[in-house]
């Protein structure tokens, strides 16, 4: 697909996320069309980009709406005074954690108290793992589908993607109970 693939690929992920379109099936496509090192790299950088957007538009077009929603949630108004004073590692454990949906929740990151480069560079590092995971989802079907023939045998992908779904159970289990116990501080 070349570098102009990458770029419209890039783009269309980076709309569909501000307009908070689920991305799972794109961030799988990503591994399919381009391998999972490229396939990474695009839907991290477009996913960023997404998330600053989405963040900023959160923080100021839509901060009185964003704050109504909020609201709605009580977990995330007790979140929020975390948020102001531990940053960035709260922000890596909440996109480790399954808590908020992603494209919504940079919205709603908008309207707390984080400020933008420790929102940013912990949503970039709290989302990797479950990037690499989705994106070689999209990379091993290809394997197994178009490339059987040069591929390792099924057993090889399904015990790597066993381990690598047990790894992000396991940060996503131990990012919930950090949150949690902040929550009871809060």
């Amino acid at each position: 697909m070349g570098p102009s693939g990458l770029f419209y690929f890039g783009l269309v992920y980076t709309v569909a996320e501000i307009l908070a379109i689920p991305a799972i099936p794109l961030t799988a496509s990503a591994g399919y069309l381009f391998g999972t090192v490229q396939g990474t790299s695009v839907v991290l950088v477009s996913a960023s980009i997404a998330a600053a957007v989405s963040f900023v538009i959160g923080r100021t077009l839509l901060r009185s709406y964003v704050e109504e929603v909020l609201e709605e949630y009580p977990k995330f108004a007790k979140i929020d005074k975390a948020i102001g004073r531990e940053g960035f590692k709260l922000m890596v454990l909440l996109r480790l954690s399954p808590i908020f949906p992603f494209a919504l929740s940079n919205y709603l990151y908008g309207a707390t108290s984080v400020q933008f480069w420790p929102f940013f560079l912990g949503t970039l590092v709290g989302f990797t793992p479950g990037t690499i995971a989705y994106v070689s989802t999209g990379s091993i079907g290809k394997a197994l589908t178009l490339d059987s023939a040069s591929a390792y045998p099924w057993y090889a992908y399904a015990g790597g993607f066993a381990a690598l779904t047990v790894f992000l159970k396991v940060a996503a289990d131990v990012a919930t109970g950090i949150i949690e116990e902040l929550d009871e501080e809060a």
